[in-house]
Parts: C-alpha cells; sequence; structure tokens
C-alpha cells in the first residue's frame, strides 16, 4: 500500500512556499524536533484541504506522528556512556549539549550519538565531563495512508504556509509599542501589521484558489464519460 509521510509534505512542498532560513538550520541541526514541531502545523493544516468533500476522508486514513523527549545530566565519564532512556521504536533520535555562549545565552551543539529503537539505549561518544546536560529528542513520521498525489502535496504545502503565516500575522511582539530614544528607532507597527496582514491574505487567497480549482477539476474529471474516478 502506498503511503506518504508528513516530513514529505514538510520538506518537498511547504518549505518552498515558506522562506526560513532558520527551518533549514532547524532541519540540519536537529531533524527529530524539527518534525515535531512542524507536525503541529501538518496537524492544523490538513483540515484546510476541505474541497472536495471527499478528500477529508481521503486525508484522515492516517497514522499520526510520535514523539517523545528525555534529558540526561552526566555525572562525569572518561569514555563512552550509554543511557537507557526507554524510548522505543522511533525512527529518528538527536541529542545535543546543552550550554550556554560567552554572554550566558543559552545555546545548543548538536550530538553525534548512537540510538538503538529496538531497546531505547542512547550511547553518546566521551569524554563527557561532569554536570553535563544532553537533550534528546525522538520521532516517529505521520503518514497518509492512501495514495497522495502531486497536486495534493502541492495544496498541502500551501495549508501549512497559510497556518504558518497566521502565525505571524497574529503574533503579539512585533505590534507592541517600543520604547525609543535618540539611539534607537523601531521600526512602525502599523506597517509591519499591515504588510504581514497583506501576506497572509495574499497566501490565504492563493489557498483558496487552487482549492476552488483541485475541486472543479475532480468534478470534471469524475463526469466525463459518467465515470466516477479517483482524487488522484
Amino acid at each position: 500500500m502506498e503511503k506518504t509521510g508528513w516530513s514529505e509534505i514538510i520538506c518537498d512542498s511547504a518549505l518552498v512556499f515558506i522562506d526560513d532560513e532558520r527551518l533549514i538550520e532547524k532541519l540540519k541541526n536537529n531533524p527529530a524536533r524539527f518534525f515535531r514541531e512542524m507536525s503541529l502545523y501538518m496537524k492544523l493544516a490538513i483540515p484546510r484541504f476541505n474541497r472536495p468533500p471527499e478528500v477529508i476522508a481521503h486525508l484522515a486514513d492516517q497514522t499520526p506522528p510520535q514523539f517523545g523527549d528525555y534529558l540526561w545530566k552526566s555525572e562525569g565519564s572518561d569514555g563512552a556512556a550509554t543511557i537507557e532512556t526507554g524510548m522505543t521504536g522511533y525512527e529518528l533520535c538527536n541529542v545535543s549539549l546543552q550550554g550556554t555562549d560567552r554572554y550566558r545565552n543559552p545555546i545548543e551543539t548538536p550530538v553525534a550519538a548512537e540510538y538503538n529503537s529496538e531497546t531505547g539505549a542512547v550511547t553518546i561518544p566521551g569524554p563527557i565531563g561532569a554536570g553535563a546536560e544532553y537533550d534528546m529528542d525522538f520521532y516517529t513520521d505521520g503518514y497518509f495512508l492512501r495514495p497522495i498525489s502531486g497536486e495534493m502535496k502541492r495544496i498541502l504545502g500551501l495549508c501549512v504556509q497559510v497556518v504558518w503565516e497566521n502565525r505571524f500575522s497574529s503574533a503579539w511582539l512585533p505590534r507592541a509599542s517600543k520604547v525609543t530614544d535618540k539611539s534607537f528607532v523601531a521600526p512602525n507597527e502599523a506597517n509591519w501589521t499591515r504588510a504581514q496582514e497583506e501576506k497572509r491574505r495574499s497566501a490565504e487567497a492563493t489557498l483558496n484558489e487552487e482549492l476552488r480549482q483541485y475541486e472543479q477539476n475532480r468534478n470534471y474529471m469524475n463526469t466525463v464519460g459518467g465515470v466516477k474516478r479517483t482524487l488522484l
């Protein structure tokens, strides 16, 4: 049975429409956490693909993603350390060493650890300093269990984009009044908000037009020759 992973939609469709270098950096440094975060957008985006109505049941036939995390603090080791996390059966595991920079800002450093999905054991290479904290992220992809065409993948990517844009257009901090003086003048919040709202509306309009066209095409194909066809 052909199935399509949520990660494929996120990477090959959604990220084409969402131009954010921070996402690319997250995907590079910690894929498990990246897909966990983006799966929340996917979860909200899927119901946006609701035309024609039968596509709702088509997309509902799925297995949702699974994820978890584990924090481990070392007592110190000259060699490698193996941690029995109990987190079994995941497709991805990424480990990050927690720390701070010279300004005391938190930073994370990716660690090339080994994960045994059958036992849940994670082996971290040594030496390991006493008090070092390691954050472990685990992820198993979600899957659509029915075939998803290229056109459907594109629309799902647009759905994710719309959810993403809604997040930024409703963000509080950029719209909040800032304290200014001679050395600092904040950008105009009203202009920023207006620009973000216009961008959100444009993405929403593009999605609605794609849904309308997709529904129209399916209705046409289903009536040609009186033959009922699939969503593909």
